[in-house]
């Protein structure tokens, strides 16, 4: 009986967070295949552990997916110093009514990803937590086990570096 209790709570669980936290594995990723298998994994180990849930779940799936994140990172890493391999890039086809517009706002949206994911894991992270999960500062300092006045730091600090880039880009 505990056993279908705990489905479907993580039914609920799947389908009140479950956009929100793919948003966040496929911004973590880059690539839909590895963010189905973060989503996947984040929410297997979330049905592990259901007690982190328990207070915030929203916050601790996206910990336990930055956890995950982190852990194949580093396996990641390991295994390119060993055998380094070139990264496949997800092509999108511009679209719309005017196709020059589209492929011009397609160009700097490449720049922009481009740019923030060259940018050192402390300040990637509140930048893609605050714009593409659209968190609160007071809730990424909570995740990411900062304090506020760091968070925002970091934030500004991204949001230079970015716009610094585009603007050498540029010229």
């Amino acid at each position: 009986m505990n056993d279908l209790r705990a489905k479907l709570d993580m039914d609920r669980l799947v389908d009140r967070y479950g956009p929100a936290v793919y948003r966040f594995c496929r911004s973590l990723a880059f690539s839909k295949e590895d963010a189905e298998d973060l989503f996947q994994d984040t929410f297997l180990k979330a049905l592990e552990r259901p007690q982190k849930l328990a207070e915030t779940p929203k916050r601790a799936l996206y910990a336990t997916a930055l956890s995950l994140w982190r852990s194949r990172k580093r396996k990641i890493a390991r295994r390119e110093r060993i055998a380094p391999t070139e990264p496949l890039l997800d092509q999108t086809v511009p679209g719309g009514d005017d196709p020059e517009a589209s492929l011009l706002a397609q160009e700097e949206e490449r720049r922009v990803r481009v740019l923030v994911a060259a940018l050192p894991e402390k300040y990637r992270l509140p930048l893609v937590l605050y714009y593409s999960m659209e968190m609160r500062v007071s809730d990424i300092a909570l995740t990411l086990s900062l304090p506020v006045g760091t968070v925002k730091r970091r934030l500004h600090t991204a949001r230079g570096l970015v716009e610094k880039g585009l603007a050498d880009e540029d010229e």
